[in-house]
């Protein structure tokens, strides 16, 4: 195979820092897909990159499906007092909170699927005159509902749109693209001088799942967003790790004249980056193991679910070497309750069978059990959990 580079500074990239085992991994939707993952790190800008799948144009074509049932489905992004919050609101009141839309603004939003947090901020007293950009025509009907036919495009940007933006925007869409460089250019093309970019993507360093999608060709750090965006022409105005949980908030400006930036990246801040990437990759490679180890401890009259239908909840499935005795899946979601997660139920924590025991929790380590012991129905139960 050849050596691959680095798509955000085009560094020739080493040996893999991890491979996952066999010969299937799991996707951004949490399906199987019949091809190992095999993730790499550069040493030269801190990114995290993963091989990009064959034909990864078709594939987000025509399978990459995000929150199409309805035109209401959304992803929790936690729950408050026991009431979901959903992620499309937090990323609402999180742009109008950094960049306030207090005058007219055209905005792009690129890669934008359905785009409901633009349709949301639409809703709100803002002043925006939204366009909309995606490789797939799936999205339209969601999108003929608040933007003019004029003004969205698919598979490429509209020549007369170059420099015709106020802000272009990009809810979790830069980790999905192999050449993420070219796409960052391309966006700094359609900004109008002083424009501003508004990104957010996964944070592999917090959102650990992040590091074995095998559909993210890229895991953003620190290090390597700030050498992205000075590669394109912009200047960072702000890397923000703690108003999205799990994700890093972007901010950049692009600049009234062309000329060259240097990102303010020290060497000790890639090899601690790096040191931090290899922790995860360890962690990983252990993962699976785990399972199996709890799984071999289990006798036949133990009951089990799993509490979660979304990443952790399918990685957990998927390492079990007798998914079939697993129940059901257990989540929070209202969108996701009465539908299906690997063939099995997903319930509400409420509607718990009473004869289960045992819940393999699949949820973020970093947040697993602060979540679980904040659920009012498992509070009472007598139950074993297995965390990762």
């Amino acid at each position: 195979m050849d050596h691959l580079l680095c798509s955000v500074c085009g560094s020739r990239l080493g040996e893999a820092l991890y491979r996952s085992p066999g010969d299937k991994s799991l996707t951004s939707l949490c399906r199987i897909h019949p091809a190992a993952t095999a993730v790499f790190v550069c040493q030269n800008c801190g990114h995290l990159q993963t091989q990009a799948m064959t034909n990864v144009e078709i594939y987000y074509d025509t399978q990459y499906d995000i929150l199409v049932g309805s035109e209401e489905e959304d992803q929790i992004y936690e729950v408050r007092d026991g009431k979901p919050i959903y992620r499309t609101d937090h990323q609402v009141n999180t742009l109008l909170e950094k960049l306030g839309f207090e005058q007219d603004v055209d905005l792009l939003d690129y890669g934008c699927a359905k785009s409901s947090t633009i349709q949301a901020l639409c809703a709100t007293p803002a002043k925006v005159r939204p366009h909309l950009f995606d490789v797939s025509k799936r999205y339209i009907p969601f999108w003929e509902k608040f933007v003019d036919s004029n003004n969205w495009a698919v598979n490429q940007t509209k020549p007369e749109w170059a420099a015709q933006f106020d802000v272009v925007t990009s809810f979790f869409s830069l980790e999905h693209i192999p050449t993420v460089l070219e796409t960052m250019c391309d966006i700094a093309g359609l900004l109008k001088p002083g424009g501003v970019f508004y990104g957010i993507v996964p944070n592999v360093l917090s959102n650990i799942a992040d590091f074995i999608v095998v559909d993210h060709c890229n895991h953003f750090t620190p290090t390597s967003l700030k050498q992205l965006l000075a590669n394109a022409g912009l200047e960072l105005q702000e890397i923000d790790e703690r108003t999205h949980r799990g994700a890093f908030v972007i901010v950049a400006r692009k600049p009234f004249s062309i000329t060259a930036i240097t990102p303010n990246i020290s060497r000790s801040d890639i090899e601690h980056t790096c040191t931090e990437l290899s922790l995860l990759a360890d962690f990983w490679r252990g993962a699976a193991a785990r399972v199996r180890a709890y799984e071999t401890d289990l006798t036949d009259d133990d009951k089990v679910v799993i509490y979660g239908a979304g990443f952790y909840g399918a990685f957990i499935s998927a390492s079990l070497a007798h998914p079939d005795r697993v129940i059901c899946h257990l989540d929070q979601n209202p969108y996701l309750q009465g539908k299906e997660f690997n063939a099995r139920p997903i319930l509400a924590p409420d509607k718990l069978p009473a004869d289960i025991n045992t819940v393999l929790v699949g949820l973020n380590p970093a947040h697993a059990k602060a979540i679980i012991s904040d659920i009012p129905a498992l509070a009472h139960r007598k139950l074993d959990y297995f965390y990762l």
